[in-house]
């Protein structure tokens, strides 16, 4: 008798994506992840106007993209995996998405695109498309973890890699793919898994594209396998699969999956509250935090210290030059000295304080040059970003702050006020009041929507 077979990762997934099983989530996992939702969309449609999603519109209009769905907040179409990557680039352009900490993966840029894209395509009503994000985020946020950060310590950007497995069950589950067809997908999509971090150097905008470059991957990874093109089936642990190559071994990945179903991370999914890098949080909370209890402004401050895991060091601090001298939005958003300086100088970091009228400031570039970011490994905090800050003053006064845990985690949670504030802060610019309402009423009921349409047109300027 010959010996079974075991199962690979991607028909453990495949299997729970496609599962009945996930109409009967936990009624609190549902309603946070409306909270998400609202989050997402809020997020996606600030960035409306920025350079890069005009860029990418520009770009589907030279290739003639079919005019098949929407390009949110226009009255403009183009094709399934076209939309997709123009929705997607618009929930991460300004790097203010929600984030799974643990993972280091942004989940909601690819799987929401999918979904609500697809969903428009297909017809699906707001229960189905609901069911398909949370199967995406469960499995973009177990990838990430199984990867311990490893993508990110050899220069990839971890959501670029593990977002098109993500992606694809979502849009399988809602164009009612069979198991084959999706283990295939997956097995295509692990060669179109790619996410280069050098922008991390220029500041250029390829992170920008990532979740959704990762969607539109999915869209064909699908289209090819339901015409019978075949994928590996161990593309996550064989010897030359995803996690071989680029993570050194498979150590955490049947892990990562041993209680898919029953345990849930949605809920472990934080809300971001300043539009940068979020290893950069924690030390952002501990400046204004001290500037309240202590009552000291940006030009008291004699000096400054950021203590900072290795991990992160080289991805927000390094190369010190140009994270003190940030010539493009990107920069400002991943170094640590100019978003401590800009909070400490304007006492918060909005969106608005990502603008380089500011990174040309003779009294933030001064503040700059005093703010020293040491690689501390001592400081790390497994599954977290903490932050460790000293302030030094003028008058010799000393202060410090430890922040063990980022804003937006059980040990130091998040007030569902602010997240709606954000949504609204974000919303402001582009609609009326009225419009606003419409949009947040209208996400509070998203599992009950009968079509995508009926949100597509309240985003809709």
């Amino acid at each position: 008798m010959g010996l079974q077979k075991q199962t690979s990762i991607s028909e453990k997934i495949a299997e729970f994506a496609l599962s009945p099983g996930l109409s009967e989530a936990p009624g609190a996992v549902v309603e946070y992840g409306k909270l998400l939702l609202m989050d997402t969309f809020g997020v996606a449609m600030s960035c409306q106007e920025m350079e890069h999603v005009k860029a990418i519109r520009r770009t589907l209009a030279d290739l003639g993209s079919a005019p098949q769905c929407t390009l949110w907040g226009t009255g403009e179409r183009a094709g399934l995996a076209d939309a997709v990557l123009y929705n997607g680039a618009l929930i991460h352009g300004a790097d203010y998405d929600d984030t799974h900490v643990g993972g280091i993966v942004h989940p909601s840029a690819a799987v929401v695109s999918t979904a609500l894209t697809v969903g428009e395509r297909c017809g699906a009503t707001g229960r189905q498309m609901m069911e398909a994000i949370l199967a995406g985020w469960e499995i973009i946020v177990r990838l990430a973890l199984a990867a311990k950060g490893r993508f990110h310590d050899v220069g990839f950007h971890g959501t670029g890699i593990v977002a098109p497995f993500a992606a694809a069950c979502v849009a399988a589950r809602l164009l009612g793919d069979s198991r084959e067809t999706l283990v295939n997908a997956l097995g295509v999509c692990g060669s179109q898994a790619a996410a280069l971090q050098e922008f991390l150097r220029d500041g250029s905008w390829v992170k920008k594209l990532h979740p959704g470059w990762a969607g539109h991957s999915a869209i064909y990874a699908l289209g090819l396998a339901r015409n019978g093109f075949t994928g590996p089936r161990e593309v996550f642990e064989g010897e030359f699969g995803l996690w071989n190559t680029h993570c050194g071994g498979t150590d955490g990945l049947e892990e990562a999956f041993s209680d898919l179903g029953e345990v849930w991370h949605t809920t472990e999914i934080t809300v971001k509250l300043y539009p940068v890098c979020h290893m950069t949080h924690s030390f952002i909370d501990c400046m204004l935090a001290l500037q309240r209890e202590e009552g000291f402004t940006a030009d008291d401050i004699a000096s400054a210290e950021c203590r900072i895991e290795s991990r992160c060091y080289p991805i927000v601090c390094t190369p010190r030059e140009s994270k003190t001298r940030p010539s493009t939005d990107y920069i400002m958003r991943f170094s640590l000295p100019y978003v401590v300086a800009v909070a400490a100088a304007k006492g918060r970091v909005s969106p608005w304080e990502i603008d380089l009228k500011y990174a040309r400031d003779p009294q933030l570039c001064g503040l700059m040059d005093r703010i020293a970011c040491v690689d501390d490994d001592s400081k790390r905090n497994p599954g977290y970003f903490p932050g460790f800050l000293t302030v030094t003053l003028k008058d010799g006064r000393r202060f410090v702050r430890d922040q063990r845990h980022e804003m937006g985690t059980a040990q130091n949670p998040l007030d569902p006020a602010a997240v709606e504030k954000k949504f609204q802060d974000n919303l402001e610019p582009f609609y009326s009041a009225g419009q606003i309402r419409r949009i947040e009423e209208t996400v509070r009921r998203f599992d009950a929507l009968p079509r995508a349409g009926e949100l597509l047109d309240a985003l809709r300027r």
